[in-house]
């Protein structure tokens, strides 16, 4: 029986233009976990220092290349937790930067989503949202989550659902030109700019 790989066969977008992400780490895991494409199973990277565990579901969207090389990341604000591999349908918040300083010296961005239905938080529409000590506490996860690594990550602040969106499209676009050789997915949306919050109204 085949197996769907999760970075290749599912498109970056469901029907109503929402972004998919699949959980890699669930809320509340003290070990940062991975999929790996080649093989198609999910395997431990890291464990996290003593006391840090992830707020929120961890995951990339699929068909996307990032600059550090990997899907690029995003973290989910949903208010439950899940399970590695599963599926969620997102919209975008915003981004918080991040550059690593360490021997590669490239950027990391974090995305930051709401599921698309999230139970609560339904009149979140970007990071106004949410208040200054949460975006701070996540600045902070994510310093944390990488001590004792070689990443020596900075931030560089936060972005909106925009700048955003825009970081998905370029992460779209390199990763078609990295495989141009695969054939294209039947379900996938063409490629253009997420809706902003304004545009609904």
């Amino acid at each position: 029986m085949h197996r769907p790989n999760m970075v290749h066969d599912i498109p970056p977008y469901d029907e109503h233009r929402n972004l998919r992400v699949v959980v890699e780490t669930p809320r509340g895991s003290s070990v940062k976990l991975k999929y790996d494409d080649k093989l198609g199973y999910f395997s431990m990277a890291r464990i996290l220092p003593l006391g840090v565990i992830y707020p929120y579901d961890f995951g990339f969207v699929p068909q996307t290349l990032a600059q550090d090389g990997d899907p690029i990341d995003v973290l989910v604000l949903l208010e439950a937790t899940t399970y590695p591999g599963i599926v969620v349908s997102c919209r975008l918040l915003g981004a918080l930067q991040i550059e690593e300083r360490g021997m590669r010296g490239r950027p990391n961005h974090r995305l930051v989503a709401l599921p698309a239905r999230p139970g609560r938080k339904e009149d979140i529409r970007d990071l106004s949202g949410l208040n200054d000590r949460v975006q701070r506490e996540l600045e902070r996860f994510f310093l944390m989550a990488t001590a004792f690594t070689a990443k020596d990550p900075q931030i560089r602040g936060w972005v909106g659902p925009e700048a955003a969106g825009e970081m998905v499209q370029k992460a779209i676009h390199r990763y078609r030109e990295r495989h141009r050789s695969r054939p294209a997915e039947s379900g996938a949306p063409p490629v253009s700019p997420l809706p902003s919050p304004a545009s609904k109204e």
